[in-house]
């Protein structure tokens, strides 16, 4: 839920991307995207969003939240922590009255299936506590953001979205799966493990990366942690690797600094046809065109 553009109104607002002008406070994840900040008092006015939202306020917080359903409007009222829940292309609206660390996770439908076999139909209000009392891994993962928002701990992006694509799992199946909380999901990899191998990833993005290589990083079999890879990030290792590549290369063309044939060099691609292809494959347009205009050449 970040603050709406100044004179624009916040309708419609459709999935975040690394070009939505939020900054580095936004994640694009593989299902689950990602805005967390310390939101000082606001007010959002009426409006939708494309995908369905999950907003969390992690402190203690007076807070009002209004929601569209049925031919009529809903208005739900807390100053406790709070996991509001609203339903894609629902119109809704929210005041905070005060300051607080907010974590708002934006979910595809396809995710939502997979992991409850349903849809998010109803808006609904429930209080953080007595969901994170009854799941110490819910408990663990509101801290992070939490620390997070308050600027004590950073992580790699990467451990950002799999934390909030766990998170969001985690939240949908306790209103939407009572009585069947995720309690055997497996963890994936610790949090150093994955920070380590993101962070090899990142540092040597120009580098040739084989699955065995980053299992050697993380310190485990081939197998093993490729499996434990896809459950952290719902991607397999070398995906991770393609999409670091492809996105490291739209930052550096959207610099104006950078021609095409040297982003492919510098990124790890054997030619400038190969990103190319990839670009588009990922963007839906060609490298070139994200260029700043004027500085292409």
């Amino acid at each position: 839920m970040p603050l709406p553009p100044v004179g624009n109104p916040a309708k419609l607002f459709q999935l975040p991307t690394t070009s939505s002008g939020h900054g580095k406070t936004l994640t694009v994840g593989h299902s689950v995207s990602l805005y967390y900040d310390l939101q000082p008092p606001n007010t959002w006015p009426e409006h939708t969003h494309s995908l369905m939202q999950i907003v969390l306020a992690l402190d203690p917080v007076d807070a009002e939240m209004r929601w569209h359903s049925g031919g009529r409007w809903i208005t739900e009222s807390t100053k406790t922590p709070h996991v509001w829940l609203v339903p894609a292309r629902i119109v809704h609206a929210a005041e905070w009255k005060g300051s607080a660390a907010m974590l708002s996770l934006y979910v595809e439908s396809d995710y939502i299936h997979e992991e409850c076999g349903c849809d998010l139909t109803k808006g609904a209000v429930r209080d953080l506590g007595p969901l994170t009392q009854r799941s110490y891994l819910t408990s663990c993962l509101c801290r992070k953001f939490h620390n997070l928002c308050h600027g004590s701990r950073s992580y790699s992006r990467i451990l950002v979205a799999a934390s909030g694509t766990l998170l969001a799992a985690l939240l949908l199946r306790a209103h939407l799966c009572p009585g069947n909380v995720i309690r055997s999901r497996k963890r994936g990899l610790s949090d150093d493990r994955l920070q380590r191998v993101t962070d090899y990833v990142e540092t040597h993005v120009r580098d040739p990366l084989s699955r065995a290589l980053l299992a050697q990083v993380a310190g485990l079999t081939e197998y093993h942690f490729s499996r434990m890879f896809k459950i952290s990030t719902g991607l397999p290792p070398m995906k991770h690797v393609w999409r670091c590549r492809i996105h490291r290369a739209r930052q550096l063309l959207e610099t104006g600094e950078w021609k095409v044939a040297a982003v492919a060099a510098e990124t790890g691609y054997c030619d400038q046809s190969h990103l190319d292809r990839q670009f588009r494959k990922e963007f839906g347009c060609s490298p070139g065109s994200v260029i700043p205009l004027g500085l292409e050449g």
